[in-house]
C-alpha cells in the first residue's frame, strides 16, 4: 500500500488562512493566537524552504453583531468561510495553513478539502466530541469533532458546501486527556481511534494507526490544537493540562505524518496568549511550520530538460 503524496512540480505554494475568532468573538480570547503566530513569524517560518506564502484573514461581516445573531449562526458562518478559502486554496495548488482561534474552523478545512476518502488526525488536551445532550458547558467549540463526525449540529453542517459527516473510524485522536463526565461514554461507544500521549514515545504508533484506516485515505488533514503540549512545556490556553506531549514529540509526529501520507492541510488552534506570558508557543508553533514546509519541499522536483 503506496501512500506517498504525489511529487509537487515547482515550489509549494502556502495559503495561509487566519481565523482570529473565539466563537464569534473577534480577537478575544483564542481569538487573538492565529494573529500573534502572524506577528511572530509565521509567514516566514513556511517560506523557509523555499514555498511562497499567500495570507488572507477570514472575518465575519456585520450582520453577525446584530439582535437575533447567536454563537452557532456566527460559528458556521465562519465555517462556511474557512471551507470556500480552502477549495480556493485547493483550485490553485496551494498548501492550506489555517491559523484559527476556535477548533471548528476544521469541519470547514474539511469540507473545502473534499477529499474521497478523508482522513484526520486530530490533535488535541479535549475530544471535543460533547453533543448538545452531553456538553456540562454548552460550549459550542466542545463539540467540533462530533459536528465532524455526524452527532451534533447536522442540520446546520448541512449548510456549509460540500461537507459531510465523516466516519468515525477515520479520525485519530492523539494525546486527549481531559473529558466531560457525560462525553467519555460518547468517546468509549465510538469508533474513533484514540493514542494516550504515553503511546507516543516514538512517532509508529500514530503512523500504524493512521495506516489501519478503512478504507485507505485519499488525504490526510492533520488538527493540532495547542493545548495538546503539557502544562509544563507551554500554556496555551485556559484548558492546558499535564500528561500532554512536549515540543520535540510534536514536532516529530507532525514530520512523520507528513513523510507517510498525503496530507493536504494543516490548523493550528486554540492559542490564548493571554495565558503565555512566558511566550512559550510561538516558538514551537513556528517549529511546526517549518518542519511542513521542509516536507513542502522534499516533495518538488525540477521539470526535466
Amino acid at each position: 500500500m503506496d501512500l506517498a503524496r504525489p511529487i509537487i512540480a515547482s515550489m509549494p505554494h502556502v495559503a495561509m488562512i487566519a481565523v482570529p475568532y473565539e466563537l464569534g468573538r473577534l480577537r478575544e480570547g483564542v481569538g487573538r493566537g492565529p494573529e500573534r503566530l502572524i506577528e511572530c513569524g509565521a509567514e516566514a517560518a513556511l517560506q523557509s524552504a523555499g514555498a511562497t506564502v499567500s495570507t488572507h484573514t477570514v472575518t465575519l461581516d456585520s450582520r453577525f453583531n446584530g439582535s437575533g445573531s447567536g454563537d452557532g449562526d456566527a460559528a458556521f458562518e465562519l465555517i462556511r468561510k474557512v471551507a470556500v478559502e480552502v477549495a480556493r486554496a485547493c483550485q490553485r495548488e496551494a498548501f492550506p495553513v489555517v491559523l484559527s482561534g476556535s477548533c471548528f474552523a476544521a469541519v470547514g478545512v474539511v469540507a473545502g478539502l473534499a477529499e474521497a476518502c478523508p482522513g484526520v488526525v486530530w490533535f488535541d488536551s479535549h475530544a471535543d466530541f460533547n453533543e448538545p445532550a452531553s456538553t456540562i458547558s454548552g460550549y459550542l467549540d466542545g463539540m467540533g469533532l462530533a459536528i465532524l463526525t455526524g452527532s451534533a449540529w447536522q442540520a446546520m453542517l448541512a449548510t456549509v458546501p460540500a461537507a459531510k459527516p465523516l466516519p468515525e473510524r477515520s479520525v485519530v485522536l492523539v494525546a486527549a486527556r481531559e473529558f466531560d463526565a457525560p462525553e467519555l461514554p460518547r468517546l468509549t461507544a465510538s469508533q474513533l481511534v484514540r493514542l494516550a500521549s504515553g503511546e507516543l514515545r516514538s512517532p509508529d504508533a500514530l503512523v500504524d494507526a493512521v495506516r489501519r484506516i478503512t478504507p485507505t485515505i485519499t488525504g490526510l488533514y492533520v488538527h493540532l490544537d495547542l493545548d495538546v503540549l503539557d502544562a509544563s512545556v507551554a500554556q496555551a490556553n485556559l484548558y492546558t493540562t499535564p500528561e500532554g506531549l512536549d515540543a520535540d514529540q510534536l514536532v516529530a509526529l507532525v514530520e512523520a505524518l507528513m513523510r507517510a501520507f498525503p496530507v493536504r492541510a494543516v490548523s493550528l488552534t486554540a492559542y490564548d496568549p493571554g495565558f503565555d506570558e512566558q511566550d512559550r508557543v510561538p516558538p514551537i508553533a513556528l517549529r511546526v511550520l517549518r518542519t511542513i514546509a521542509r516536507q513542502l519541499a522534499a516533495q518538488v522536483t525540477q521539470p526535466a530538460p
